[in-house]
């Protein structure tokens, strides 16, 4: 009879750490699976910084472009009243800055 109890014991005990390797086997994956996260974050964030260096520059070239565009305006505006004045028969002309 203590040969039954015995066996009985040792099979309680084997299910008790078949349970616990399982578990921790789960535990394991679910480990894996935040230190997988965790680099994705990572990588995220990297990719964000780098677009977000990537739009501020963006930006100011279109601020720069925007002020050139600006600029050749205001020369094309000088140019046409120049020879607005000078069809007019004015005979004066003013001089067009930067030329």
């Amino acid at each position: 009879m203590a040969q039954t109890e015995f066996e009985a014991a040792f099979d309680r005990l084997d299910r008790a750490i078949s349970t616990i390797e399982g578990g921790l086997g789960q535990r394991q994956a679910l480990l894996d699976e935040r230190e997988r996260l965790y680099a994705e974050v990572a990588r995220l964030s990297t990719d964000r910084a780098q677009l977000a260096q990537l739009l501020d520059a963006a930006r100011a070239e279109t601020r720069a472009m925007e002020a050139a565009n600006q600029a050749v305006s205001q020369r094309l505006m000088d140019v046409m009243d120049n020879i607005r004045t000078v069809l007019a028969g004015d005979g004066s002309t003013r001089a067009v800055p930067g030329s």
